[in-house]
């Protein structure tokens, strides 16, 4: 008797060996073992899959001799048609990881907190295919389920979810590295592929990286990411595949700069190279429709390709600004941002190699230098500003997160993206420059004003990312405390690092107890000490380094006067030096500023 009868339930006698693997340990290479049922293998118990015997088993013995004669290109070719057709069975069955209401809960929550930030998915037609469980069976959709999965229960874990509709004890009854763990298996036994799927779901695994802490896992991930880019040359849109549909196109370019700006901050935050770079790229920016609004008819009708947009010119739009009826249209304003900051990220670093290695020749990458790093850091910080200054009130205000009026949560996201990566901007362009204390004090007052004008909910969605973006406060505050300075600017360094703290607190759900609030507030404490017991203080004119408020759009700041006689060995240099270790946040930019 077969093995297919007695899995077809024919017989009850009990299968003493396996003479046959089943389709599921065939295609996993792993041993069929048999159970206590005659109708499934141990394994396909375990895993819960059907247990079926479709495949062709092959002949035994010595084959044919017109077989042996079979060409090696003809076998490959039957190979892959066979794989072609097993695809087309479905043969592939994916293994229950969670219910399909946690799934589909996990999903909508990604498009509710993650989304804004990385659309990289045609909502609509996805979540269409969510509902009707196509993951079960495409291997490539169900990996990158799996890694959004992962990164939303995480983020639900850290407190990001304010949302009170959702039940969050539910969803977090499956561990985030337990839907890692099948993300990446499946990845793993994949061979490296371009396609779509695969390369969002590298992409949400890399920021799931951030999220957890585990940096080398987000290289691993953004460096693969970028290796499928270039195999296939993927930076320049004629090079996609042919005959993809408008949605697709515009999840490709979606993609492309999202990735485009996590590389840059990833870059900044970690110090790392820049892999993919805004004047190389032949990608379109994505058109300004709401997905609900996105067909292939409409995406025929208003194909948007905008002009190259460098520091020295003003973004242009048709020349009639900035849409405020699509959040997009704020979403592309954040990539500018991320495109200058480019600019000013190549800056800094040639100012920083300049530096280190003056009187040891000239660097072979700073022979040949474009007419944009001439430009004063004042100007660039004067074009962001005017920028910022352009668009529409609804891109600068943040409202509290309303739960139900999606359209206008999403625009109220792009205007706190914008306020958190405009700052950003600042504070590589103060680290070029290298302003005075009293500048660099101004500046982190001013982005600490910023973000505190925004309301809490959107802060904890962006969860830990915005850590990082708070970390270069730290790095200023660092820098000032790392040369002399009046004693109304130590005092000034104080106010802030109390400011600092009171943000923190209100972050204190995404900090997973890291203790940073309460950390900052007893350097405050040291710094009011060392200031008592110093009877050296000598109050002292220093008009020249007043505060011009003027006409300044920006918050301004304030500052005093009088002068520490201090040195390096003064007990004020530790509380430098330790900074910025209560923080535990990996921001290398720190390590620049000495």
């Amino acid at each position: 008797m077969s093995d297919r009868q007695l899995s077809q339930g024919t017989s009850n006698t009990k299968r003493r060996r396996v003479t046959r693997a089943c389709d599921f340990c065939h295609r996993r290479s792993i041993g069929c073992r048999p159970s206590d049922s005659s109708r499934t293998c141990q394994n396909c118990k375990d895993f819960g899959h059907q247990c079926t015997y479709h495949r062709e088993p092959r002949r035994r013995g010595v084959q044919p001799r017109a077989s042996s004669r079979m060409s090696s290109s003809n076998a490959i070719n039957t190979e892959r048609n066979q794989q072609a057709i097993d695809s087309r069975n479905d043969s592939w069955r994916a293994p229950r990881v969670a219910s399909q209401a946690v799934i589909v809960d996990l999903i909508d929550v990604y498009f509710e907190i993650v989304y804004p930030i990385f659309p990289i998915f045609h909502q609509p037609s996805f979540t269409r295919r969510i509902s009707r469980a196509e993951y079960m069976h495409d291997r490539a959709l169900f990996i990158v389920v799996m890694a959004m999965c992962a990164l939303v229960s995480r983020r639900i874990r850290d407190g990001a979810v304010s949302n009170p509709q959702w039940d969050l004890l539910s969803l977090q009854a499956v561990d985030t590295s337990t839907f890692m763990a099948h993300a990446t298996a499946e990845l793993a036994s994949q061979k490296p592929a371009s396609d779509l799927n695969t390369l969002r779901a590298h992409a949400i695994l890399a920021i799931t990286s951030i999220q957890t802490g585990n940096i080398k896992d987000m290289h691993f991930h953004l460096g693969l990411y970028h290796t499928l880019v270039a195999m296939d040359m993927l930076h320049d849109e004629s090079n996609w595949p042919k005959g993809i549909n408008a949605i697709e196109r515009e999840e490709r370019r979606r993609l492309f700069w999202s990735i485009y700006t996590l590389d840059i901050y990833t870059s900044v935050v970690w110090g790392g190279i820049v892999r993919c770079h805004e004047r190389q790229s032949r990608v379109a920016y994505p058109m300004e429709i709401d997905d609900e609004s996105l067909t292939d008819e409409t995406a025929d009708q208003k194909i948007l390709v905008r002009e190259v947009f460098s520091p020295t010119a003003l973004r242009r739009h048709d020349n009639t600004g900035i849409s405020v009826d699509c959040w997009v249209s704020g979403w592309n304003f954040v990539t500018d941002l991320y495109r200058v900051l480019e600019h000013a990220l190549a800056r800094f670093h040639r100012s920083r190699n300049k530096a280190n290695y003056a009187g040891q020749g000239s660097l072979p990458n700073n022979i040949f230098l474009d007419e944009s790093c001439m430009i004063p850091e004042a100007s660039v910080a004067d074009l962001v500003l005017q920028l910022y200054l352009d668009l529409p009130s609804c891109y600068k205000e943040t409202p509290d997160m309303s739960f139900h009026n999606t359209r206008r949560d999403r625009i109220a996201f792009q205007a706190a993206n914008i306020t958190a990566t405009l700052q950003l901007v600042r504070i590589v362009l103060l680290a070029t420059s290298r302003g005075t204390v009293a500048a660099r004090c101004q500046i982190a007052r001013e982005v600490l004003d910023s973000f505190a004008s925004i309301p809490v909910t959107y802060l904890l969605a962006i969860s830990t990312p915005l850590l990082h973006h708070l970390g270069g406060i730290g790095s200023i505050l660092g820098s000032v405390l790392d040369e002399p300075c009046t004693g109304s600017e130590y005092r000034l360094v104080q106010s802030i690092m109390l400011s600092m703290a009171e943000l923190l607190e209100n972050l204190q759900p995404i900090q997973q107890g890291s203790g940073a609030s309460q950390s900052l507030r007893e350097k405050a404490s040291q710094i009011t000490a060392l200031i008592q017991s110093h009877g050296h203080l000598r109050e002292a004119d220093s008009s020249a380094n007043e505060q011009q408020s003027g006409d300044s759009v920006w918050p301004a700041g304030t500052q005093g006067k009088g002068q520490f006689d201090t040195t390096r060995e003064d007990p004020l240099a530790q509380v430098q030096l330790d900074l910025l270790n209560p923080l535990a946040w990996n921001f290398d930019f720190g390590q620049y500023w000495n």
